[in-house]
């Protein structure tokens, strides 16, 4: 057998049987022809017998050659359907070829997987038959579209499997319009969208979530616009922000930010930005202006984001002004309670003070020696009880006023002229730009340190403040040379009455710190010094200027 030429496939055995008994009939019909054409071609005719064979054999080339054409044509119309029928079987789509009656003419693989059917169980069948009932209306009138236009056209329904069970589903059809002989048909791709749907039900679900609790919290929440001239419009309001300005929602989503504000935080709003923008979230305290004019004092929480490419600010708000009048009313009381401790306080005083003075008289009057030992007993009592009225009131102001910020090294400075330290050297080794957020009193609390290290501190020289930052905290270390603190005594130096004087002096300084949640620890080691460690917590210590710690 010849190998195949260029462009055909080969030929088995029966193939060539077949294309013999092919040319076997084409030349009786072509004698057959011949039979019904005159007997000599007008072009042969004065031709020698020679030329005529000659143009015969011209013809005969040439007809073989226009069969070879066709079978090269034929075998690759056959590759490329195979090609096609492969593609078609095993796409991982599912397709479904139907009439223009929708009756199921062909369906490939997937199409056969999808719908639950054998695939040649599907020949003929209905497809309306797997439609779910539901839906049976909308694919009728969705198949009539389809076979009056040219274009592809979509439609989700649910589908059923040949066991009943249901599934969400899109359609992608076409029709292919018949020629001459050949029917109408229509393509129709299928695409199992469950995924889709159930990520839609879940994106929908959020949506639903983020909706009751955005609606139901019970702060004012609200998105709004950031524009280059500042706060822009709202976006976004819940239900309190309305109840408690008295808008409409629809009012307060035509309104701008600054309508609410009171004109001196719209001043304030170019370093609010400045502000949010170095840090993306910002919290601070102002008044909104209500619809009836009354003012709101709220705390605000704002925080800045990225919505959709564009920057948008989220402000979740809490009324604080039933905190501030309680807030203003517990400042006044204490202010006359305090007030009446300094006149209680300043008269016990007074009276003590004659007290001292009779006793002394009485003292010179009688100078008995027996009673030596019970006027010096009288004379400490009088004594000790000046000390704790000195101690009232200094524990009095205890949290009267705001904590503030202070600068670290300048209040050690401070502390360092008031308290005489003799021939002791004190060494202030604190960053010029570390500041703590600490009650006013805090002075009093390295008062003490100093005071204490220099008058009980026996073979002390010298007294040192550092500090450093640690995990999640800041560090404040005072320690000095002296003989330090016996292990036992470590943690009974802070409670009140424990000392070689009043007892008062570290009692009163670890409540101080711990208005602003410091604390205050003695880490030393006896016989080589004290060391008292401050740990002020994160948000209550920063940095300014270039003088944070490496």
């Amino acid at each position: 057998m010849e190998p195949a030429k260029k462009g055909e496939l080969k030929k088995g055995p029966e193939e060539s049987v077949g294309a013999s008994e092919s040319a076997r009939l084409i030349r009786a019909e072509a004698e057959e022809h011949l039979s019904r054409v005159p007997s000599v071609s007008s072009d042969l005719k004065g031709k020698t017998q020679e030329e005529i064979i000659h143009e015969l054999q011209v013809h005969q080339i040439e007809l073989e050659m226009q069969n070879d054409e066709l079978r090269r044509i034929q075998n690759e119309l056959e590759i490329s359907r195979y090609k096609y029928l492969d593609l078609y079987d095993f796409a991982p789509v599912a397709y479904l070829t139907l009439t223009d009656k929708a009756l199921i003419s062909e369906a490939n693989l997937n199409g056969a997987r999808l719908l639950g059917v054998e695939r040649r169980a599907l020949g003929g069948a209905r497809f309306r038959k797997f439609i779910a009932p539901g839906d049976a209306d909308a694919w009728d009138r969705y198949f009539v579209n389809v076979l009056k236009h040219d274009e592809k056209l979509t439609i989700s329904l649910t589908l059923k499997h040949s066991d009943g069970s249901t599934f969400p589903a899109q359609l992608e059809s076409i029709r292919l319009k018949g020629t001459e002989g050949v029917a109408t048909t229509v393509r129709v791709a299928i695409s199992d969208i469950t995924d889709i749907r159930e990520a839609q039900q879940a994106i929908h679900d959020g949506e639903e979530r983020y909706r009751l609790l955005l609606q139901n919290a019970p702060e004012m929440i609200f998105f709004h616009e950031l524009t280059s001239d500042g706060f822009g419009k709202f976006l976004e309001v819940n239900d309190r922000i309305c109840t408690t300005l008295g808008y409409t929602r629809d009012e307060l989503l035509a309104m701008n930010v600054s309508d609410i504000n009171v004109p001196e935080q719209n001043e304030r709003t170019p370093a609010v930005l400045k502000n949010l923008f170095a840090h993306h979230h910002v919290t601070f305290e102002t008044e909104y202006v209500a619809k009836d004019g009354h003012s709101v004092t709220v705390e605000i929480g704002a925080t800045l984001f990225n919505l959709r490419g564009r920057q948008t600010i989220l402000e979740i708000v809490r009324d604080i002004s039933e905190h501030k009048r309680l807030e203003g009313a517990l400042r006044e009381t204490n202010k006359k309670l305090n007030l009446l401790s300094s006149i209680t306080s300043h008269d016990i005083n007074n009276q003590l003070q004659v007290v001292n003075v009779l006793l002394e008289l009485l003292h010179m009057k009688v100078p008995d020696p027996k009673l030596e030992d019970y006027f010096k007993k009288v004379t400490n009592a009088s004594a000790r009880i000046t000390a704790i009225i000195q101690f009232a009131r200094t524990y009095e102001n205890i949290g009267v006023n705001a904590p503030v910020w202070q600068n670290l090294r300048s209040l050690i400075a401070s502390v360092t002229t008031a308290v005489p330290t003799g021939s002791v050297v004190l060494s202030n080794d604190l960053p010029a730009g570390t500041e703590i957020f600490a009650d006013p009193l805090i002075f009093r609390v390295f008062y003490n340190l100093i005071q204490n290290a220099v008058q009980y501190g026996e073979t002390i020289t010298s007294i040192r403040f550092s500090g450093e930052e640690r995990d999640g905290y800041y560090l404040i270390i005072g320690e000095d040379d002296g003989i330090g603190v016996p292990a036992v005594e470590k943690e009974k130096i802070f409670e009140r009455g424990f000392g070689k004087n009043t007892g008062l002096g570290l009692f009163l300084s670890r409540e101080i710190l711990s208005i602003t949640g410091i604390t205050i620890t003695e880490t030393g080691e006896p016989g080589k010094g004290a060391r008292f460690e401050i740990a002020v917590p994160k948000g209550a210590y920063r940095f300014t200027g270039d003088c944070s710690p490496d």
